[in-house]
């Protein structure tokens, strides 16, 4: 009985709680949607490039591709990227259907290593960029941009998104000559949501003919005269890479009128 008459309090007072909130959401109020894209350059890159190693045997295939990697490797990390920002993503072997030498079996069999790199300097990202062009590596691909204070940001774009949304409440209510109130409720009505222009596709042998600055098509990046062109996008760039992250954010938020 006691506990029956506890549950009946503890629901008689999130009733008088729910009236209370639902009798100052219909007042008077005014309700207004803040949206905002705020837009940093990005301070850090990743990308993979693949290696591969043939052989007689399976195994011999697996250490000519563990060996052209250890030695790429040593040449990165020398140029300043550390150890621990590179990692073997995958990691692939079998027969070589696609290039037997004809008559002899030294390529009968095939490995291949991916290879994630990750550099928070990306004035390394271009010297980087040839170091392993001029190896012997399959392809480079999935070059992507980001930062390092991601989450600073996107609670910076949701703190403005609801000031953006008080702003338009102010300029409102003081055109038609009323007093804004206090905040009602607030609504993350889009989450804040990261944009960046990522996943350049870069073949180095083989693969999709992409143009890209190892396979230029009509822009040959390598000339002189090309190496210090301007970014194309609309925030300052290396002029070889477009890095801007984006984030977006919206909130609905209502106010009392006075």
């Amino acid at each position: 009985m006691k506990q029956f008459f506890l549950l009946f309090v503890l629901l008689l007072g999130v009733s008088n709680i729910i009236s209370a909130q639902q009798d100052e959401i219909n007042r008077d109020y005014i309700s207004m949607i803040g949206s905002v894209e705020l837009k940093e350059v990005a301070d850090q890159a990743s990308f993979y490039f693949t290696i591969k190693g043939v052989g007689e045997t399976l195994r011999l295939a697996v250490e000519d591709a563990e060996n052209k990697t250890k030695t790429l490797s040593e040449k990165i990390i020398q140029l300043g990227i550390k150890k621990k920002n590179l990692s073997t993503s995958d990691f692939l072997s079998g027969e070589n259907y696609g290039d037997k030498a004809f008559l002899s079996s030294s390529r009968d069999y095939q490995a291949t290593i991916s290879t994630l790199i990750k550099t928070d300097s990306l004035n390394l990202l271009r010297p980087l960029l040839f170091l392993i062009s001029e190896a012997e590596v399959e392809n480079i691909s999935n070059i992507s941009f980001s930062l390092k204070d991601e989450l600073g940001l996107r609670r910076r774009a949701r703190i403005e998104a609801g000031l953006k949304a008080r702003e338009k409440a102010e300029d409102i209510t003081g055109a038609l000559g009323v007093k804004l109130g206090k905040v009602l409720t607030i609504e993350e009505i889009q989450p804040t949501q990261t944009y960046t222009n990522q996943n350049q596709l870069l073949r180095v042998r083989g693969g999709y003919n992409y143009p890209n600055p190892f396979n230029p098509g009509t822009y040959n990046v390598l000339q002189e005269d090309n190496l210090s062109s301007p970014t194309v996008d609309e925030i300052k760039g290396s002029g070889f890479f477009a890095k801007t992250v984006s984030i977006t954010s919206q909130v609905k938020v209502i106010f009392a009128i006075e």
